[in-house]
């Protein structure tokens, strides 16, 4: 194993190099191809990548980067032994094995971590340097394998291998298909789960659960919501077809349709949802399905339904609401009701009132670059410092994933200025770990007494201002006005 392992990290790929195919794609400056065979070329060198890669997991558990002190930056897949594996990017690689010394260059070299269950895990590191155009190392890249028995070098013997380590081979009368033989329907189940929680959108989250399942199972697939017939939630490549002129008949009833499409085994799961609609999962790839992958697939396929199932009834809830339920805060509908009543109080008074619309940058991407806990945890924190920067008796409501709307009931301008100067002084510390400070946005508008504008017009010319001022390089700007 450690062989073709240290050939393949020397060369990813013998392949013509990605990054000359792109200049050449983007330029259109080579005379003797036309674009379609750059398209052609181009397409042929990701698929082989991908197949490469797929190769690459087949024979270890863990691929990583560090740079030149020895610190991850990039490592892949995005989970090991039942735990997220981003949170050790940035961190030394004693962070992940202490016992060995990682800017040397390691040939199949045993080593000692612990896993999650705190039980010591035996591992195989092969690793090499890789070096700039001058011949100096800028860093490492290197694959673990974790093992079940005693290597030389150690002394601790592994009891409780994790489900992708190599075991002693078992009497097995189901053929061999495409599935690597090391990977359990389980362990499959617990990385589709995985993908589902680390993704907020539904969407998003689908796509990350097909991916998932697709690697281990070597094939291609796709995800229908049969509500929305011609398009997919997810697809991984164009469709056979035969896959197409299935899928467009009337729909059959729920189950598991299995047959061949030219040199392809094809396989449909259908899962019925609310509405009288169905989720279908269509697989398809050169070997035939054994029962154990028919199983995993129709598994994950109700899996998902419910989960589609539930994201439709809650959206059905969401729309008659006038509250997010993330930030318990109103949303636009019920912040837009709010700023119909009280401007008729307001006209009666003859006051003013301001509408800020409140960016904050790179609040939504904390769930995931650090998990989804650290994403709410900030949420909860930047919801409370808006909510401190108003008045108690003033509105407050979520517009987007980070962008708010405060009304400040007989707020002129000028009061409006200079709480927006107060604002985004210091901008939105957010106590997690590690700490982060985020950066506020502000784009204001007033509304005189008496005024003809509608809560929409207020905020179309509040994300305008916004948008200007952050174009100019401005933390907070008036609509229309000089602050």
């Amino acid at each position: 194993m450690t062989g073709p392992t240290e050939s393949f990290l020397r060369d990813m790929s013998p392949l013509p190099d990605l990054h000359s195919l792109l200049s050449q794609f983007m330029s259109n400056s080579s005379p003797d191809r036309i674009p379609q065979d750059l398209r052609n070329m181009l397409a042929s060198t990701l698929e082989s990548r991908e197949r490469w890669r797929s190769l690459l997991y087949q024979a270890v558990d863990l691929v990583f980067e560090t740079d030149n002190r020895g610190r991850i930056i990039l490592i892949s897949p995005e989970t090991w032994l039942g735990q997220p594996t981003t949170p050790l990017i940035g961190q030394p690689f004693s962070a992940l094995c202490d016992t060995v010394d990682i800017l040397q260059p390691h040939t199949g070299t045993p080593a000692q971590i612990t896993n999650p269950q705190g039980e010591p895990l035996t591992v195989i590191l092969s690793s090499c340097p890789f070096q700039d155009t001058e011949g100096r190392a800028t860093g490492i890249r290197g694959t673990l394998k974790a093992v079940s028995q005693t290597l030389p070098g150690t002394s601790t013997v592994i009891t409780t291998a994790p489900v992708e380590s190599i075991s002693a081979p078992q009497p097995d009368t189901t053929p061999v298909t495409g599935s690597p033989a090391t990977t359990t329907g389980i362990a499959i189940l617990a990385t589709i789960t995985t993908a589902l929680r680390r993704a907020i959108v539904p969407r998003l989250a689908s796509a990350a659960a097909i991916d998932a399942l697709l690697i281990p199972l070597l094939a291609e697939g796709a995800l229908l919501d049969t509500s929305a017939p011609k398009t997919f939630l997810f697809k991984s490549s164009a469709l056979p077809e035969d896959i197409q002129s299935a899928l467009s008949t009337p729909a059959p009833p729920a189950g598991t349709e299995l047959f061949r499409s030219g040199n392809s085994h094809v396989m449909i799961c259908r899962e019925n949802i609310r509405s009288l609609r169905q989720l279908c999962l269509v697989l398809w790839r050169s070997e035939p399905w054994s029962t154990q992958d028919q199983q995993l697939c129709e598994t994950a396929c109700s899996l998902l339904a419910g989960f589609w199932e539930l994201d439709s009834i809650h959206r059905r809830i969401l729309t008659d609401s006038d509250y997010d339920i993330a930030s318990n805060l109103l949303n636009w509908n019920g912040l837009k009701s709010e700023i119909e009543r009280r401007s008729r109080r307001l006209d009666q008074e003859a006051m003013a009132a301001t509408l800020i619309i409140a960016r904050v940058p790179g609040l939504t991407e904390l769930s995931k670059t650090q998990g989804f806990e650290a994403g709410e945890e900030a949420l909860r924190q930047c919801v409370a410092l808006l909510r401190k920067a108003i008045r108690p008796t003033d509105a407050i409501g979520r517009i987007s994933n980070n962008t708010f709307g405060l009304w400040m009931d007989g707020g002129d301008r000028f009061a409006a200025a200079e709480r927006a100067e107060r604002m985004t002084a210091h901008g939105i510390p957010i106590l997690i770990d590690p700490p982060v400070h985020l950066p506020l946005q502000l784009g204001l508008v007033s509304r005189e007494a008496n005024a003809e504008e509608t809560p929409e017009s207020l905020l179309e010319r509040g994300m305008q201002a916004l948008q200007e001022g952050v174009a100019e390089n401005r933390k907070w700007r008036f609509s229309h006005e000089a602050p």
